[in-house]
């Protein structure tokens, strides 16, 4: 049964795939699971930042252009 989205029970099952990849006789896949999540965090932080330097180029053309300071 698929949970809703956004509860705990929802993210549960999504990190159950995830964790079912540990292996005892071969950490080099928990290892994987830990930088790829930290990778992800990076990603979509760099995302976000590079978003609101779009917001205050577009909004500094906007001021620019209704003649606004």
């Amino acid at each position: 049964m698929t949970q809703k989205y956004g509860t705990p029970e929802y993210y549960k099952e999504q990190f159950m795939d995830f964790v079912a990849d540990v292996q005892s006789d071969d950490p080099k896949y928990g290892d994987a699971l830990v930088q790829g999540f930290l990778l992800a965090l990076e990603d979509w932080k760099k995302y976000h930042q590079d978003q609101v330097y779009e917001y205050e180029r577009v909004g500094e053309r906007v001021r620019k252009a209704l003649t606004v300071q």
